[in-house]
């Protein structure tokens, strides 16, 4: 597995509710064969009750509307009171030259919290 230090997709965050990241460049969109975005979150909580957090990968050609792309790039983690922490992969493939990483939480609990980042990674390990 690569990863490009240089492009980070979303820098570390904490967040309490749903973000969508910063569009990052790819000029030409992904190559063929496609990129992986490496998500790493930890301290992923919640206080009570059941909440989750959905990030998958948003493309756009011009870098100001976004659409999702879902072909099996969304990922749910499940929060709970006890903190967890983990990594994802979401494969992006597109000719569109603007990706965004989101965060989505749903459901009814309370304090729901995750720390990621995402970086552009070249391929998954085995």
């Amino acid at each position: 597995m690569a990863t490009d230090a240089l492009l980070a997709v979303q820098a570390s965050v904490t967040k309490t509710a749903t973000f969508n990241g910063a569009g990052v460049n790819l000029p030409g969109g992904t190559p063929r064969r496609g990129f992986f975005i490496r998500v790493l979150y930890s301290a992923a909580t919640n206080a009570s009750g059941s909440n989750s957090v959905t990030f998958q990968v948003d493309v756009s050609a011009d870098n100001s509307t976004f659409y999702a792309k879902t072909v099996d790039n969304e990922h749910v983690v499940n929060l709970s009171t006890t903190a967890q922490s983990g990594e994802l992969f979401l494969p992006i493939e597109t000719s569109d030259p603007y990706i965004r990483l989101t965060a989505t939480f749903a459901g009814a609990g309370s304090t729901p919290t995750i720390t990621y980042q995402g970086d552009l990674v070249l391929g998954r390990p085995s």
